[in-house]
């Protein structure tokens, strides 16, 4: 009988330390998101001109390689990217997580700003190296909302290596 009374108290203390572990139940409210985002200024359907902020993490594939572009590249058949001049073009990155800027660029670090009907890519010569973790985060103010709300992936690539899927909700 007592081995068993041991047995089952190791067996809860196991499974309790166990499920301590998991982040599951933290409700820190001011947490800085990690995730991959697009995401516009107004997201109402029908809006234009519209502000789109980029956050994406740095991955292995461009860790300690300078970063010299990022790409973004709508559903064609609904938004519209217009061209925007370098200087209303903004950059930065999150070196330590923390939702802030530690980096900042401006438009004497844009060799180029290219765009088409439904993707921007801007060209960079920042001196900047990239480390695993880092966020870099892009402002560029010419995107054209879709007619329709919902839920469209777009996809985001960093120095033509790294690509990643990101979603803007319109409403």
């Amino acid at each position: 009988m007592r081995r068993t009374l041991v047995a089952v108290a190791l067996a809860a203390l196991v499974a309790t330390a166990g499920c301590a572990a998991f982040g599951g139940g933290d409700t820190d409210t001011d947490a800085v998101p990690t995730d991959d985002v697009v995401e516009p200024s107004d997201p109402a359907a029908n809006a234009t001109g519209v502000n789109q902020s980029i956050r994406l993490s740095v991955g292995d594939s461009v860790a300690g390689s300078e970063w010299t572009s990022l790409s973004v590249e709508y559903p064609r058949e609904n938004f519209t990217v217009e061209s925007a001049q370098h200087e209303n073009v903004s950059l930065g990155v999150d070196t330590d997580g923390d939702g802030e800027l530690d980096e900042q660029f401006n438009e004497t670090h844009i060799s180029g700003v290219n765009n088409n009907a439904y993707s921007f890519t801007v060209e960079l010569d920042t001196g900047y190296t990239l480390a695993s973790g880092d966020v870099v985060v892009v402002e560029y103010p010419a995107v054209n909302n879709p007619a329709e709300p919902g839920n469209y992936t777009v996809s985001v690539t960093l120095n033509d290596e790294q690509t990643t899927n990101a979603t803007v909700i319109v409403e």
